[in-house]
C-alpha cells in the first residue's frame, strides 16, 4: 500500500501544523484564488507522512488556521478535506472529497458538516 501521496492536481505543498495536545502535524494542501473571488483549499490527509494530528480529527482548527494565513473571510473560504487512493482493498482507503462548511464564532470556523463531493464537482469548484 502506497504511504506517500504524490502531489498533484489536488496537493502541491505541504502545510505544517499544530494539532491536537500542541503535536506538529502536517498535510498536502492546495490553494486555489477562483475567479470569483472565493479562495479553495484542498487539504489532503497524508497517513504516515503526517506525524500527529489528522486532518479530520482537526479538520475546524486546520481549516482556521488555513483561512488565517491565507488572510480570507468566512464568507471568501472553501474548504475541501481529501483523502487520497491508497491502493489498499480496504474500502476505508479510497479517494474521497469532503465540502466541509462550519459555523463562524469567536473569529474561529466551528462546527464542521462534511458533504462528500466526486472529482468531477471538485475539479469544477477548482475552475470557478
Amino acid at each position: 500500500m502506497e504511504t506517500s501521496p504524490d502531489f498533484n492536481k489536488y496537493m502541491d505543498h505541504y502545510f505544517e501544523y499544530q494539532g491536537q495536545w500542541e503535536s506538529p502535524s502536517r498535510c498536502g494542501l492546495k490553494v486555489i484564488n477562483r475567479k470569483d473571488g472565493k479562495t479553495l483549499a484542498i487539504a489532503t490527509e497524508i497517513y504516515r507522512q503526517n506525524p500527529g494530528t489528522p486532518v479530520t480529527e482537526w479538520c475546524a482548527p486546520l481549516a482556521t488556521n488555513i483561512m488565517t494565513k491565507l488572510k480570507c473571510t468566512p464568507e471568501q473560504f472553501i474548504f475541501i478535506e481529501h483523502t487520497p487512493d491508497m491502493q489498499s482493498k480496504l474500502a476505508f482507503y479510497e479517494e474521497t472529497f469532503d465540502l466541509v462548511t462550519f459555523n463562524f464564532r469567536d473569529e474561529s470556523l466551528v462546527d464542521p458538516r462534511w458533504s462528500r463531493l466526486n472529482h468531477e464537482q471538485v475539479d469544477e469548484m477548482m475552475e470557478a
